[in-house]
């Protein structure tokens, strides 16, 4: 029988995949960044603005306005 492929709960959420997920979360924690933050203030928006956009890349000045967003947050 063959394996079926389950879906990627993070690239759902965040539009990333699961193994580059794991650098990026590595590298917070290597630089003593909240994991959850990056996820909820960064990634979660920019995913949703790409989909929005319909686009695989958002524009630089969107870019920049969820990141000044989030660092509101922190």
């Amino acid at each position: 029988m063959a394996k079926t492929k389950s879906l990627d709960r993070v690239f759902l959420h965040y539009g990333v995949r699961k193994e580059d997920m794991e650098i990026i979360e590595q590298t917070c924690w290597d630089c003593g960044i909240d994991v959850e933050w990056l996820k909820e203030y960064v990634l979660k928006p920019y995913n949703e603005e790409r989909n929005n956009q319909g686009m695989p890349t958002v524009d630089d000045k969107k870019v920049a306005k969820i990141l000044k967003k989030a660092l509101k947050n922190i």
